[in-house]
């Protein structure tokens, strides 16, 4: 059960001295606006409510927050991501309160890594689960488990995003991701070359990669070498403050020349097929958030590939050694 707790939130704003402030709520969040704007104004703050799409930590809406002229953004879903913002934001992630399912995923995993004799490994989860972390460091250590957290660069300890996995980067050959979906899973095997358990405490099931990463590459493979073919292709810039990149979009697009390919840059601040309509590109090459180009794919009509995937379409790079970036 995901829980809203914004009593943090609200003393932050306090220290801002805020009166007016800009709400970014998650789409899942939506039917909760209400609720969540009627606590806030009961303790004396003026609300007005973004409702356009918001896709994570990154998606800061400050330009129209300064236009509405709010003291603060209340940034709900999400942890801290950018680290110098021109309106002062606070973040307030939402936590899932797993109640004695916790306990059952622990001594499910606990006997699955006795039975494959696996004594150390590390652990990653994504913000609504942090809080478990240590605790599950805890209980695996009853059974003899060494659990290492690793620090995360631009993220809390042990947390993973879908453009950063620095948390991963740890000494032990697995890492159990502490959580549900696959997108996070395959980011992180493809971005250390370790082996990934998938520890779900939703469902109580634990898996491994072996068939979902064999499919994932050969996607990739698939839409680079589609992408390889093209003599022109679209660098897609976003203009989200989180996700803009200019100097890497300047180097790309160099790179291309420099390799008789034809390259324009185009910024928009919600990347779609209908927004390219109107460019002649062959293909795209999307430097802002990576899940564009992996989890929307098929609603593009040319083949998307991500900005680290360019060495391999110049053959800088074979797909024996294919590599998501660590941190975007």
């Amino acid at each position: 059960m995901l829980k809203i707790e914004i009593t943090d939130a609200i003393k932050e704003l306090k220290k801002f001295k805020a009166r007016r402030g800009f709400l970014q709520i998650p789409e899942g969040l939506k039917t909760k606006i209400d609720e969540i704007v009627e606590e806030l104004e009961t303790r004396g703050f003026e609300i007005i409510t973004s409702m356009d799409l918001c896709f994570g930590a990154c998606d800061l809406k400050q330009k129209e927050a300064k236009l509405l002229g709010c003291d603060a953004i209340l940034h709900l879903g999400h942890t801290k991501f950018v680290e110098k913002t021109s309106v002062p934001t606070v973040y307030a992630p939402l936590k899932y309160e797993l109640g004695e399912r916790f306990e059952k995923i622990c001594s499910i995993l606990a006997e699955w890594m006795k039975d494959e004799k696996i004594k150390e490994t590390g652990v990653v989860t994504t913000a609504q689960f942090l809080q478990y972390l240590p605790l599950l460091k805890e209980e695996l250590s009853k059974y003899g488990i060494k659990i290492t957290i690793g620090k995360g660069q631009r993220t809390e300890n042990g947390q993973v995003l879908g453009c950063n996995y620095s948390s991963a980067m740890v000494k032990p050959n697995s890492i159990i991701y502490f959580g549900d979906g696959l997108f996070h899973p395959l980011g992180i095997h493809y971005a250390t070359k370790k082996a990934v358990i998938i520890a779900n405490p939703i469902t109580l099931e634990i898996k491994t990669l072996e068939e979902e990463k064999e499919e994932f590459l050969k996607r990739r493979i698939m839409l680079i070498e589609r992408a390889k073919q093209a003599k022109s292709y679209a660098i897609l810039v976003s203009s989200k403050e989180g996700q803009n990149r200019i100097t890497d979009e300047l180097k790309i697009k160099k790179e291309l020349e420099s390799n008789r390919k034809n390259a324009k840059i185009y910024i928009m601040d919600f990347i779609s097929n209908d927004a390219l309509l109107g460019t002649k590109a062959e293909a795209f090459i999307n430097t802002a958030c990576p899940r564009i180009s992996i989890d929307d794919f098929m609603q593009y009509k040319k083949p998307i590939i991500n900005k680290n995937e360019i060495d391999y379409l110049l053959g800088k790079k074979d797909y024996e050694n294919y590599e998501l970036e660590v941190v975007y």
